[in-house]
């Protein structure tokens, strides 16, 4: 199992990044087996973090179906495999998302 350090005291954009790419690669990569592709992502939005708007589920959405992407793994994936995978990567981080 792959593990990135997470501070969930933190909303930043930069976390929930990290927290989705954490997850693809704990159900798309075996450790020592396969290497992902390395991405560089900008992110850019007008959404408060914390205000109640679902920002941190945008950007876990959107961050995971970007990491799929680059590395050809979107094959396969139902919208209740994302969902699936969103909320268990939220849930690392503190935020108790229902998806």
């Amino acid at each position: 199992m792959f593990v990135f350090e997470t501070d969930s005291h933190l909303t930043e954009c930069r976390v929930f990044t990290s927290t989705s790419f954490q997850g693809v690669l704990n159900n798309f990569f075996r450790e020592g087996a396969d290497d992902p592709t390395p991405a560089d992502m900008f992110v850019s939005g007008t959404i408060p973090a914390g205000s109640g708007l679902s920002s941190s589920a945008a950007m876990v959405v959107a961050s995971t179906l970007s990491f799929l992407a680059a590395n050809g793994k979107l094959d396969g994936i139902t919208k209740g495999k994302l969902v699936e995978i969103a909320v268990a990567n939220e849930k690392r981080v503190g935020v108790n998302s229902g998806g």
